[in-house]
Parts: structure tokens; sequence; C-alpha cells
């Protein structure tokens, strides 16, 4: 590949073209951001070599074309550059939803000679903006590619993140919405709710000072960016509240336990979490990077 776009120039995008130089990549790493002080920044720093304002601009000539924005921006984002995106290009994204944006985004490009391949790098931090880039971010991380596409064409996404130092799965949108709103999306409105809990008498201060790692731990990520999150909820409700009345219906037998004081009850259950998590993580991608 002689040239790379980034779409959006934030912790995603700005880690990534630091992943690319870091594994080597020689050619040329266009990005795209609105404010002149990212461009500048991204410039500066190294993660780019010409940021531009104009996304048509940004993809010209550019054989891979990566988006980094929220989900509902993408949309736009390409029809914007539909029009300047060349023959055999390959436009996949970071965004941690698939089947919508899926649907959106190939209605867009039509027949356009540009193909879409979504991917998912679970991957990512609380932090938000440039600021937060790290590039090693991709390091590790397992990259889910969405079927659907030829199989040399997938292969190409596959190579990108394999470069980069990720695992990646090919999997069907569907099953990646179905699977993130149990492993991702739910944990992080879990967390949203229990900062809301534990602040809900307006006496943050005070109850601050009580806040030690226990909760740091369990409401780290409700620090989350709300646009990226409005965007992630919105677009896999329906699964989402699956996952959630699910939580809601444990929970309810943990109070009932607790009504009754049941109390070998609750710590049965103690033992259940504790064990089930035990399990999960044997296979979390996060652990094994860890060894």
């Amino acid at each position: 590949m002689e040239r790379v776009a980034i779409m959006g120039l934030g912790l995603m995008g700005g880690s990534l073209g630091w992943a690319l130089r870091r594994s080597g990549y020689a050619g040329t790493i266009h990005g795209y951001a609105r404010r002149a002080e990212t461009r500048e920044e991204s410039v500066s720093r190294g993660m780019v070599d010409r940021a531009f304002d104009d996304p048509a601009e940004a993809v010209a000539g550019a054989e891979f074309v990566i988006f980094c924005t929220p989900i509902l921006t993408i949309p736009d984002l390409v029809r914007q550059c539909r029009s300047a995106l060349p023959e055999g290009c390959i436009v996949t994204d970071v965004g941690s939803t698939k089947s919508k944006l899926m649907r959106d985004v190939a209605g867009i490009l039509g027949d356009s000679p540009a193909t879409f391949i979504g991917s998912h790098p679970v991957a990512g931090s609380e932090q938000q903006g440039l600021a937060a880039a790290r590039e090693d971010l991709y390091e590790g991380a397992l990259v889910i590619v969405t079927a659907g596409a030829s199989s040399a064409q997938t292969g190409r996404v596959t190579e990108f993140w394999a470069r980069l130092g990720s695992h990646t799965l090919v999997m069907e949108a569907e099953a990646h919405d179905r699977l993130m709103a149990r492993t991702s999306h739910l944990p992080h409105m879990v967390a949203v709710l229990l900062a809301l809990t534990a602040g809900r008498d307006g006496d943050r201060k005070r109850t601050g000072a009580f806040c030690a790692t226990g909760f740091q731990d369990t409401s780290r990520i409700a620090e989350g960016s709300p646009e990226v999150w409005h965007d992630i909820v919105s677009t896999n409700a329906d699964m989402l509240v699956e996952e959630l009345r699910a939580y809601e219906r444990t929970l309810g037998e943990l109070l009932e336990l607790m009504e009754r004081e049941d109390f070998d009850g609750v710590k049965r259950m103690l033992e259940a979490g504790r064990a089930a998590r035990k399990e999960l993580m044997k296979h979390s991608p996060v652990t094994r990077s860890r060894k």
C-alpha cells in the first residue's frame, strides 16, 4: 500500500497513525479532522504526513481508508468522499457496532469501485482525543472483521490489522453486535449506573473521599465519551436491551435473597459470580496479552 487515509484523528485514529509507523509502514498517511488544531498536532507528532479538512481530499489516491469517528458520523463522511475513492480501495472503520453501519454504508457506496468491510478493534480507553493516543493501542488486541466480502478483500483487512500486532477474527455483523452488547455495551451502562447511584445525593466530595480501588475499577469506563457511546447505544439498542433485561433479572434474584435474609444464597451467588469471571477471563484477549 502506498497510501492510507485515517478519517478522524482522536484516540483511535491518532494511535493508528503511530501504530502504522511503528510497524514499518513506509507509505504516505493522510488524515482528516475538522479542527485545525487537531490537524496541525497530528502532523507535528508524526501520526500522519498530511491532514485535511475535506474528506474527499483526504482519501484521494488512498488504497486503504479507515474511519475512526463516532458511528453515526461515518455514513455522511462516506457520502462526502465517495466520488474520490479510487478503484479497488478498501474502506473500513473502528466502530463498536456493525449491522446498521454496514447497511447504511453499502447503500451509500452502491456501485462505487470501493469496498466497505467493517472492523472493530476491541481496544481503546475511557480517555478521549489525540492527547490520549498510544502507539501500542492495537498491539495484542482482538480485531473483529465483518464477513461478506470476497476472501481476497477480507484478507487485505485482516493483514492490515495483523501488521499492527492485532489478532483478527472474521464474524457476521449481527453475531458481533450480539456479543458486544453482552461483553462491552452492558458493562459500560452498568458502570454509568454505578457512578450515578454512588453520586446520587449530590455530596460527591464527601462520597468521593471513600471511592477507593474497588469503585475505581468497576466505574472507570463510565468516563468514556458520551458522544461515542450515544452512537453505540442507539445503533445496538435492541440487543443491549436484551442484556440489560438479563442483568435486571439477576439483580432481582440478589435483591430477593437479601430481602429474605438468605445469606447462604447470597454466598452461593458470590461463588457463582467468582467462578463465572474466572472462566470468562481464561479466554479473554486481555488476559492472553498480559502473559
